[in-house]
């Protein structure tokens, strides 16, 4: 795929952290966006806990380090889970998965607890109710401590780094079309647009990171993120 089409369609990856609830909204975003602009999407791995060396970010309020710790530790797990899913059955496994799992992690937001890893079980039994719910084999929850699945976690952060700068953050998007590939840090929003005006920002985006002299915009992050979860 020299020129990033697949059969009349635009390849797209993005980087995700799966605890990230930034990234979640963006990609449902994407998922939206998709099937109006000929898109096909991509997951691909960006860990939080091996960027910031198996600590948290030093602008990270105290009261947090503890919860994001966990939760970056979780999806540690849960990335690993991914890249044994992608080698196993292909990158619509880890679509199901990323999906499931967002259904799973920030359905605990529900009621306005606004911690997802406290009231789902942040352990095993998430990974396996993942698992269980795209119909894979449970026989995948071993890979959640297995470090040679780093490889190819670590493999696809050089690649968002290329195309996002040094120490990216999640989300981070690579698009692939015809006229070779680009890439840009985020967008990162909240909420997302949706409907007609989802797609003008994808429209603009795509503008303005074509342009070779085009760097940064940048503005506060005046609302939290408050990812919605499937039904």
């Amino acid at each position: 795929m020299a020129n990033g089409m697949t059969d009349g369609m635009t390849d797209v990856e993005m980087y995700v952290d799966p605890s990230c609830p930034w990234a979640w909204i963006t990609s449902r975003w994407l998922v939206e966006v998709a099937p109006e602009r000929d898109l096909s999407l991509t997951w691909r791995s960006y860990c939080l806990e091996i960027r910031d060396d198996y600590g948290v970010a030093p602008t990270m309020p105290e009261e947090y380090r503890a919860r994001a710790l966990a939760g970056h530790a979780l999806s540690h797990r849960m990335l690993r889970v991914f890249e044994a899913a992608r080698a196993d059955a292909g990158e619509s496994a880890v679509d199901a998965l990323y999906t499931e799992w967002g259904r799973q992690y920030f359905g605990a937001r529900r009621g306005g607890t606004g911690d997802a890893a406290g009231a789902v079980d942040s352990g095993d039994a998430l990974l396996a109710v993942c698992l269980a719910g795209c119909g894979l084999s449970a026989d995948l929850l071993g890979a959640a401590d297995d470090e040679k699945r780093d490889e190819p976690i670590i493999d696809a952060m050089e690649v968002a780094y290329e195309f996002g700068g040094p120490k990216t953050q999640t989300p981070t998007i690579v698009v692939r079309g015809a006229t070779g590939p680009y890439g840009f840090k985020g967008p990162v929003m909240a909420p997302a647009p949706q409907g007609d005006a989802a797609l003008r920002l994808w429209d603009a985006i795509v503008v303005i990171a074509q342009e070779p002299g085009f760097f940064e915009i940048t503005r506060p992050r005046s609302n939290p993120p408050r990812p919605t979860p499937l039904d």
